[in-house]
């Protein structure tokens, strides 16, 4: 009868993985067996041993978030281990320093990791990835960790989009935003403008225009649409820059407007403007109500 190959498998695989050369650090309360260094694999570290990676492109970490991580780890363990390289008598986070804070904050003093036997340029890329699929990177933290790999490891951004999967277009789209004003780059890390407006800033070369540009933004919650069109003609005196937004904005309800009529296949009138206004939806049976009625109702 053939093996069972069910969940035990899994983590016999993993266990397996270790690759041991030297010792580690001498415990003599522990077998000789137990104090293998390992280059590469599985294993459980003192967390004291384990420190940050200088180049780890995220910068900020959510206290509370933390604290809420640290509250789960104290009551089930750290379930996914952390990744690290060795560096001499200590080991460096590749990924999961966000883990390894929060086990920290637990009182742990020992978390499971995966050492990895990789090159500088291939940790950056890890923690990059790592980042970028668990949607912690704010734009510019992203866009600083793409420069950095393009600059110190001389890859072209054709290579860097190959290797961690996105497009050509989103490399440079994204390394273009560190050209803003610091000002504006911090606008953006805080969520208060986003990336389409701060590459539509970057159309105006003046770093003073560009600033009045994103504090007009802030103060008038523009659309990026408003903002293609203002930065075209930045800076513009304030009857001009009414007129100019009063006309993107009719465009912006009529294309609303139909979008709705395909829906309700009726006539449909949006007055007023983008922030303030009514929507009238026309009828011309008893029938026709009942069915837009029944339709907003199906869809509510």
């Amino acid at each position: 009868m053939a093996k069972n190959k069910g969940l035990g498998m899994g983590l016999e695989a993993l266990l397996k993985m270790n690759v041991s050369s030297e010792d580690l650090p001498f415990d003599s309360n522990k077998s000789s067996e137990q104090g293998k260094k390992v280059l590469a694999g599985f294993v459980e570290l003192e967390i004291d041993k384990i420190v940050a990676n200088p180049e780890q492109p995220r910068k900020n970490f959510d206290q509370e978030s933390l604290n809420e991580l640290a509250q789960s780890i104290k009551n089930f363990g750290l379930i996914q281990p952390i990744t690290v390289v060795r560096k001499n008598d200590i080991y460096e986070i590749v990924t999961g320093e966000r883990r390894f804070r929060a086990s920290k904050i637990a009182g742990l003093s020992k978390i499971p990791v995966i050492i990895k036997d990789i090159s500088q340029k291939e940790k950056l890329e890890l923690s990059l990835v790592e980042n970028i699929q668990r949607e912690n990177l704010n734009p510019i933290e992203e866009a600083l960790a793409y420069s950095s790999l393009i600059e110190s490891y001389n890859v072209t951004q054709e290579e860097l989009a190959s290797r961690i999967g996105k497009s050509r277009t989103t490399i440079t789209n994204s390394i273009r935003l560190l050209n803003l004003d610091v000002q504006i780059r911090r606008w953006i890390m805080e969520g208060k403008i986003s990336p389409g407006h701060g590459r539509a800033i970057l159309s105006i070369e003046d770093a003073k225009h560009q600033l009045s540009l994103a504090q007009y933004i802030l103060d008038n919650n523009l659309s990026v649409r408003e903002v293609e069109a203002l930065s075209k003609k930045w800076p513009m005196k304030k009857n001009s820059i009414k007129k100019l937004q009063k006309t993107i904005k009719s465009f912006e309800l009529s294309e609303a407007e139909k979008s709705i009529e395909q829906k309700l296949k009726t006539k449909v009138s949006i007055v007023g403007s983008v922030k303030k206004g009514k929507i009238e939806i026309n009828y011309f049976s008893e029938e026709e109500l009942e069915r837009i009625i029944d339709f907003i109702l199906e869809n509510k």
